[in-house]
């Protein structure tokens, strides 16, 4: 059967219109979903950057005193959290539940563990010998940063993570700093205490606000990775 130039140019032109249609609806489920999770993570203390960010290139040294850098965090994801040593409280209580976190993991079935990474905010103290015994405390899996204190800011500001009287954080956000005092005495050192998710690319995606509960993380990985 021919059809007519005219009826060539309407049957176009409908195809035309249902493929606008099929492409405008695919985009708002594309969005109605992600705004599900996004609202999903935000009830579990959770905020989700549609537009994640790269970490810039590092080099800092683990509790073995191995150099560290960007590459090897690529092919697995990570879980990024700043204190120290001598830490009175928040420290030690997340430790603990990354600690359970990492306990957890292997129950649900999700892949490989992601890593979970402390850094230093009191290198004066904190040397790879000192993170070292402190991580054997909760878990030998666990990798501890440390570095020269530029290095160690160089790196924070990758996850917005403050030091001193305030945080800078997204869109100028401001996050209550923890406070403690070094085992070097002086002025208590004020640190950020989120968690930063990073993916095997090497990009922040996700940030957990405090308290830190172990299944909370589980869950928040779970959604994340999946999406």
């Amino acid at each position: 059967m021919k059809f007519s130039p005219s009826t060539k140019l309407a049957f176009f032109s409908f195809a035309g219109v249902y493929l606008a249609l099929a492409i405008i609806l695919g985009s708002l489920f594309v969005l109605r979903s992600e705004q599900k999770f996004i609202t999903q993570l935000d009830e579990i203390g959770t905020t989700y950057f549609r537009d994640s960010f790269v970490v810039n290139d590092f080099e800092l040294l683990d509790q073995y005193s191995n150099r560290f850098t960007l590459e090897n965090m690529k092919g697995r994801w990570s879980i990024v959290f700043f204190g120290f040593t001598s830490c009175p409280d928040i420290c030690p209580l997340t430790m603990a539940e990354l600690d359970r976190f990492d306990s957890l993991w292997p129950t649900e079935d999700l892949g490989p563990a992601p890593q979970v990474i402390m850094t230093t905010v009191d290198p004066a103290v904190d040397d790879f010998r000192e993170m070292k015994k402190y991580l054997s405390k909760y878990n030998h899996n666990f990798i501890g940063l440390t570095g020269r204190p530029e290095a160690l800011t160089k790196f924070a500001r990758n996850f917005f993570v403050g030091f001193g009287d305030r945080s800078v954080g997204p869109e100028n956000e401001t996050e209550r700093l923890h406070a403690g005092h070094s085992k070097s005495g002086g002025s208590p050192i004020d640190h950020s205490s989120h968690l930063s998710v990073v993916d095997p690319e090497g990009k922040l995606v996700a940030v957990m606000r405090p308290p830190h509960r172990s299944r909370d993380l589980v869950k928040v990985l779970e959604i994340v990775i999946a999406n």
